[in-house]
């Protein structure tokens, strides 16, 4: 007799474009996988919230694609969580079967 298996769970850390085309990427390859998106900052979308200047509409259209994503039924959002502070950085988190760095720097050069 043959077990059912479990979804795969997966956190990407980092919810800027980087992370937002993983999460898609992993759901068009396991439709049934969940995902969780963890940044540090409160919000999502990292730069294109706020890096992109207000007359450069076309460019922060793509919040609409992660919009749509954001509100899969196997996507979580989880702001505030820093890799360090909240979760160890030498571990991976658990559940996840998967973690993915999609994170930029967090200060400047």
């Amino acid at each position: 007799m043959m077990m059912p298996t479990r979804p795969l769970r997966a956190a990407i850390v980092g919810t800027g474009p980087s992370g937002f085309y993983a999460a898609e990427a992993l759901l068009k390859a396991l439709p049934d996988c969940r995902i969780d998106l963890i940044d540090r900052l409160p919000t999502p979308y990292g730069l294109v919230r706020g890096g992109v200047a207000p007359d450069h509409q076309k460019i922060k259209s793509v919040t609409r694609v992660f919009d749509r994503l954001a509100g899969h039924d196997s996507v979580r959002f989880g702001g505030h969580v820093e890799i360090g502070r909240d979760i160890p950085p030498d571990e991976p988190p658990r559940p996840y079967d998967r973690v993915r760095y999609a994170a930029g720097a967090p200060t400047r050069r």
